[in-house]
């Protein structure tokens, strides 16, 4: 699976045999990702990621979940996906990270609209979701520049190694999708 997002930028699904090239971006960026993401302390090691792989290509042929790498000029410089699809509801949830040095560049807006295109377009979803955690405001950011909806505040929703934390559930729907995209 590829998603060309620009000339600058593809999404594509992982081989097994990358597990090195993912561990490496994340053991580099660890103090940068573990304040937002709760597995980056439980993943060690570059083996870790052989089954994780193979997990996240299990989902895309299964249709439960798409899990891509973000390629920016042929470097992978993170993920971004469909945590989860509900292909009974037309549901997805969209999760998305990225080391320190490519960020500023609006790579993962960029990534994340291509997504959100293929998820209406080509999946046939109805209602997409991004949830952040209230204070991650870069995270929250983007969501809000695409057009989502804040629709409340889930008190408590994740575990970050020692403290819960609040998260903000954004929602796009097809049909303001299309609104917010005749705007532009």
């Amino acid at each position: 699976m590829i998603i060309t997002v620009d000339s600058e930028i593809e999404l594509r699904a992982l081989a097994p045999k990358e597990n090195e090239m993912v561990y490496k971006a994340i053991d580099e960026n660890r103090g940068h990702l573990r304040k937002w993401l709760a597995w980056v302390d439980y993943m060690t090691s570059a083996a870790d990621y052989i089954e994780i792989i193979q997990i996240w290509q299990n989902a895309i042929d299964e249709g439960s979940g798409m899990q891509l790498g973000i390629f920016y000029r042929g470097s992978f410089v993170g993920m971004c996906g469909y945590n989860e699809i509900f292909s009974m509801s037309h549901r997805g949830q969209i999760g998305y990270w990225i080391v320190k040095e490519a960020e500023g560049r609006g790579i993962v807006s960029r990534s994340v609209e291509a997504l959100i295109q293929y998820g209406f377009e080509v999946v046939d979803l109805n209602r997409i979701e991004i949830i952040c955690g209230v204070f991650n405001y870069r995270s929250r950011a983007l969501p809000e520049s695409l057009g989502f909806v804040k629709e409340g505040v889930m008190k408590e929703y994740e575990y970050l190694y020692d403290h819960f934390h609040d998260c903000i559930i954004y929602r796009q729907l097809k049909a303001e999708y299309e609104d917010w995209k005749s705007l532009l």
